[in-house]
């Protein structure tokens, strides 16, 4: 809470030019001051905000001071609330990609990482990679051996090498240079679409068929932000997470031969 609460006071000095932005806790009085502006947050607290000279536009200041506080007190409440009553993050992505899943009519959706070999998510991750190892691990990069290539049956066994293909790209060094990748691979031994996303992601919607790739695109197009969001939100990978948290898991990358 004091951190939101610190972002709070910072963007009121950032919007209003203010010197100091500052709480007082209680219902302490406010010093009347014309160098200064002052609000009451929803718990009874003063908001006050000092400036090194009075405010030419004092009465749009207050407004505007007024606005800021009142979307702090929604933050407030929640708090009071509990945030607790909100589902996981890594919960909250799975329903997504499962639910573009359905609508694009996929075998799967996968979320990687362009630069890494972690899968941060996946609507159906049993089997699309093996159990992660420890964080120290220097296999962490390596693919499943040979004798584990049909592990999973037909879906994670297409994902898997969806998910490779995906790698491959060419586009992939692009994203790295902070551009857009966009791929459509029909004629690929798994069909696939691939969008990128926050510079470093890649969403993977893997089809095991001939697919409509009009209905796939729309479908992307509406889940993308909410994904984005949700793995935006979602902790860093240390320790890496647990095989069943919206299927985020390490891929180890393919052995030389």
């Amino acid at each position: 809470m004091q951190a939101d609460l610190d972002r709070f006071l910072a963007l009121v000095r950032r919007e209003l030019g203010a010197e100091d932005a500052h709480v007082l806790e209680g219902e302490d009085e406010v010093t009347e001051d014309p160098r200064t502006l002052s609000c009451r947050m929803a718990d009874g607290r003063g908001v006050v905000v000092a400036f090194t000279q009075p405010p030419v536009d004092r009465e749009a200041k207050q407004r505007r001071l007024e606005m800021l506080t009142s979307t702090f007190d929604s933050v407030v409440e929640e708090h009071a609330q509990g945030r607790r009553s909100r589902p996981p993050v890594p919960s909250s992505l799975h329903d997504e990609l499962s639910a573009l899943c359905a609508r694009a009519a996929a075998l799967n959706v996968i979320v990687i990482d362009a630069n890494s070999p972690v899968v941060w998510g996946a609507a159906h991750p049993e089997g699309v990679v093996a159990q992660p190892p420890l964080a120290s691990s220097p296999r962490m990069a390596e693919t499943p051996a040979n004798d584990e290539g049909e592990r999973g049956g037909g879906m994670a066994v297409a994902s898997r090498r969806a998910v490779l293909a995906a790698r491959a790209l060419p586009d992939i060094a692009a994203l790295r240079k902070g551009k857009h990748v966009r791929s459509v691979a029909r004629d690929a031994e798994v069909p696939f679409v691939a969008h990128s996303f926050a510079s470093i992601y890649l969403l993977v919607v893997v089809y095991d068929q001939p697919f409509d790739e009009l209905r796939a695109e729309r479908a992307i197009v509406d889940s993308l932000p909410r994904i984005e969001r949700l793995v935006l939100a979602l902790p860093p990978l240390d320790p890496p997470p647990p095989f069943d948290s919206a299927g985020a898991v390490a891929l180890r990358r393919p052995r030389r031969r």
